[in-house]
């Protein structure tokens, strides 16, 4: 799966997670700009790690604040990173 195709699965997940958010969600938009609360975030995560069987760190969790970190995360992830 390339980036692209990554970048969409994440923003339709982000969709079906976040169902009221209240910008249009691309890859370089924050969470908090589509203002997704702490508890919303945390519910996303899950469903990537559910969905991509992989864990995402306590320590890392700060660091996703886009949908574009996630996406790179989860490809370092991949690669083995």
């Amino acid at each position: 799966m390339n980036r692209d195709e990554l970048t969409a699965e994440v923003i339709s997940l982000t969709v079906r997670t976040a169902q009221d958010l209240d910008a249009e969600v691309t890859a370089e938009a924050t969470f908090d700009e589509l203002g997704m609360d702490s508890l919303t975030r945390i519910d996303l995560l899950a469903a990537v790690e559910k969905t991509y069987r992989c864990t995402v760190p306590d320590d890392r969790v700060g660091e996703l604040l886009r949908i574009v970190d996630v996406v790179d995360f989860l490809l370092a992830e991949k690669a083995g990173v």
